[in-house]
């Protein structure tokens, strides 16, 4: 009797997370039609009891008490916005395959309703996104970070792609060593940042550009005080690893939120006139933080140092 009393209970509480939101509530008879279906046998005051049984063990289910009473599910571990963001991060990211994406958002659809993972599934569509073909990424990410855990070497191999579209080795097949040091998302993708032993300096490597992974068996001890997002901060883009510099921009008062947006809100800003503000950021001039500048099509400007506005005066000049 206690047995099948538990199971008609689960069974209750399975049909009311997957079957019910506010836009979808089930009545009793409703449910006892559910537990017929599964062979369990269920009346008006059995439904009513375990019901209560369950608000009373804490799970948050809304009764709607009218002629014929309604319930729905309530709060749930993620609330339907944040599934929306979760599985939108998902669909759109440019180093988790098609295949993979797929798998994950259907995970995050069991999460909720059914009526609600059908609205999530269908503006998470795949079809027209660009996604990676490397099916192994997923497994890369979870060594990197088991050797960051454990403070354990890794070593790898590095492509690249010809004019072909064909994937070749860098450096002849060359084997990376680094002490890896952080996991981290940047312009779109997942980058591996590190102390090269080959570079003999802190460098980063694109997740999804790995091949031949390995965990060594060699440890490290990692730098005190690293701040990861201090470092990928001053990168515009992740394709270079010169030292940084300090740059002070000239900018327009309407991209204050583009300073902030790169550079937070703890960027040193100041006024300069009645419509321009200065920014002092740390940064690795690279070519791509030049074409930064130039989109903006001299609504920004860089003031110093001299190295850098001639470096950018010269390229500006292979374009005339």
């Amino acid at each position: 009797m206690q047995n099948s009393t538990n199971m008609r209970i689960l069974e209750l509480l399975r049909f009311l997370y997957a079957r019910t939101d506010e836009n979808h509530p089930a009545t009793v008879s409703d449910i006892i039609a559910h537990l017929n279906v599964k062979g369990i046998q269920a009346v008006r005051q059995t439904v009513y009891a375990d019901t209560n049984a369950l608000i009373d063990a804490g799970i948050d289910i809304v009764v709607a008490k009218s002629t014929q009473n309604q319930y729905f599910m309530g709060s749930r571990l993620f609330e339907y916005p944040e599934l929306k963001m979760l599985t939108d991060a998902v669909a759109s990211s440019k180093i988790i395959s098609a295949k993979k994406s797929e798998e994950l958002v259907q995970k995050l659809c069991c999460l909720t309703s059914t009526h609600q993972a059908e609205q999530l599934q269908k503006f998470a569509a795949l079809s027209s996104r660009v996604k990676p073909h490397n099916e192994k990424v997923y497994y890369i990410i979870d060594n990197i970070q088991t050797a960051i855990g454990n403070h354990q070497q890794i070593r790898f191999q590095y492509y690249e792609y010809t004019q072909e579209k064909k994937k070749i080795l860098k450096h002849d097949g060359y084997y990376y060593v680094v002490n890896p040091y952080a996991l981290e998302w940047k312009n779109d993708h997942y980058y591996l940042i590190g102390f090269s032993l080959k570079h003999q300096k802190i460098a980063h490597f694109r997740v999804d550009r790995l091949t031949s992974v390995e965990n060594l068996e060699t440890y490290f001890m990692p730098i005190e005080g690293f701040d990861v997002a201090s470092y990928t901060n001053k990168m515009v883009d992740m394709f270079t690893s010169e030292s940084s510099k300090e740059v002070t921009l000239l900018c327009e008062n309407e991209l204050m939120r583009v300073i902030i947006d790169h550079y937070g809100e703890d960027a040193a800003v100041d006024r300069y006139d009645d419509t321009h503000f200065t920014a002092k950021i740390e940064v690795n001039p690279s070519g791509t933080f030049y074409g930064w500048i130039f989109k903006f099509k001299g609504k920004i400007k860089i003031l110093s140092p001299k190295e850098c506005i001639t470096e950018m005066q010269q390229i500006a000049q292979e374009f005339i």
